[in-house]
């Protein structure tokens, strides 16, 4: 079980169009690649994490696979609940919100 939960936005900037899906197939690959568990929504994508050092290397996977695709410049937004006193998950989150 994970110790945190981030939550992250990627836009690439300068590709010419609009339309970003292409882009975040390509990053929730990355996260698929390295087994996360992970949770897209309109808007940001939840992963569960145990330490800072796979988000680490979660941001630069998907930097290298968007500047595979073209992408000369990535913004990231990421916010991050971490939990030190119990576990923590994207649904257990969710479920405590939708029972109150």
């Amino acid at each position: 079980m994970a110790k945190m939960v981030a939550s992250l936005s990627v836009t690439p900037l300068g590709t010419g169009s609009t339309h970003l899906s292409a882009y975040v197939r390509a990053a929730t690959e990355v996260l698929k690649e390295m087994g996360v568990k992970y949770r897209t929504g309109a808007g940001f994508t939840d992963i569960e994490l145990d330490d800072y050092s796979t988000l680490a290397e979660i941001l630069k996977r998907v930097e290298d696979k968007l500047a595979s695709m073209g992408v000369k410049r990535v913004d990231f937004i990421i916010k991050i609940d971490r939990r030190m006193d119990e576990e923590l998950t994207i649904e257990g989150k969710i479920s405590k919100v939708e029972r109150r």
